[in-house]
């Protein structure tokens, strides 16, 4: 399913390409608006080897007024840039969890990598910094060590067909970021909004007291209750509000936003879209929202709008515009909350994670 989505998708994006070549090279053919930008942004990025701030970057698209304001910053570990000391430095910011997970996946600013961040800044150099964020070190988007550690082959329509099937978990990225306003595929789903709704699994996903993985197997293992096991299978159910399961519920939910964000992950330090818009995507904060946000090229623009919309459900998306809960509703006939709201007998119920985390406490662990 998945290989037949990536081709479909990759013809659209081919067709694209060769319909605006054609354009361009015609003198006589009428002008017509693109939801394409119709000009590359150029970013004024340092790399990691400098530390010189960046200068401040404001760039739009003239077809979807699509911008993007950078502040200046300095790479606090420029002076270790291309040594071994750096890649450790890396290694330890990257990854998170005792599962060896990256912690991107997890929101690029979660509590976890920022707490690791500071800190490590602290030990380098030692100046501490409360403030920083990935954005300081420029996400290590150009070390080498982080950048082998993706395959970068899978695009979101790959993401999004991975057991459960496309339409059911694309549904599930489509509630989440209209209730959060968010751009499909430009920004993430941040940590603030899966720290708040899956505050169990959030924290136990980096103290290592429940193993997760995209296979959508989950084993709570909870020192204070019996362990669970949910081995996750959509087959039975027709809708996934029909989910009676609350736990198996939040499980189908938390996989999907962390499916999404892997996505994105995979286009800053792989090449999900190799050959036809060859090149990793830019990621850089966005001063006015603080978001982490992708800067396609408008030939990985094309890709990424083609991809997304190949996915059934997602056919009206456009990258450049904030999804709204009426956009949601106009093609699934419900509001989000309807699928997002917590239930009673989550685990990430606020009562049920506070319990928890109160015992955890309580024992020692």
């Amino acid at each position: 399913m998945a290989n037949r989505t990536t081709d479909t998708f990759k013809s659209i994006v081919a067709a694209a390409l060769m319909a605006t070549i054609l354009t361009s090279c015609s003198n006589t053919a009428p002008e017509t608006e693109s939801v394409v930008p119709s000009s590359s942004i150029a970013l004024s990025s340092v790399s990691e080897t400098t530390s010189e701030p960046a200068a401040e970057t404001t760039e739009e698209t003239s077809a979807t007024a699509f911008t993007v304001e950078t502040e200046a910053y300095t790479n606090p570990f420029s002076g270790y840039s291309d040594t071994e000391r750096y890649k450790g430095i890396v290694s330890i910011i990257a990854w998170t969890g005792d599962y060896r997970e990256k912690g991107f996946y997890y929101g690029f600013d979660n509590p976890f990598t920022l707490e690791v961040l500071r800190n490590t800044i602290c030990k380098y150099t030692g100046a501490a910094n409360s403030d920083a964020t990935l954005s300081d070190v420029n996400y290590f988007q150009n070390n080498q060590l982080v950048i082998e550690s993706y395959d970068g082959d899978s695009t979101f329509s790959d993401y999004m067909a991975e057991n459960m099937g496309s339409p059911r978990r694309a549904e599930v990225v489509r509630a989440v970021l209209s209730t959060l306003g968010l751009r499909f595929g430009i920004d993430e789903i941040p940590a603030s909004y899966l720290t708040e709704r899956f505050p169990r699994f959030y924290h136990d996903q980096f103290i290592g007291t429940f193993c997760f993985d995209f296979e959508f197997t989950i084993e709570i293992e909870d020192p204070c209750v019996d362990n669970e096991t949910y081995d996750i299978d959509l087959g039975y159910y027709d809708s996934i509000r029909d989910i009676q399961d609350d736990n198996l519920m939040d499980m189908i939910l938390f996989n999907s936003c962390i499916a999404y964000n892997r996505w994105r992950t995979n286009c800053i330090y792989g090449h999900p879209y190799r050959g036809l818009c060859y090149g990793r995507i830019e990621q850089v904060r966005e001063a006015s929202t603080g978001r982490n946000v992708l800067v396609p090229s408008p030939e990985q623009a094309l890709c990424i709008q083609a991809d997304i919309n190949s996915v059934p459900g997602c056919e009206d998306v456009d990258i450049f515009v904030e999804q709204t809960l009426e956009d949601f509703y106009a093609v699934y006939g419900y509001y989000p909350e309807e699928l997002l709201n917590v239930r009673d007998n989550s685990v990430n119920a606020p009562a049920n994670a506070q319990e928890y985390i109160d015992k955890l406490q309580s024992i020692g662990t």
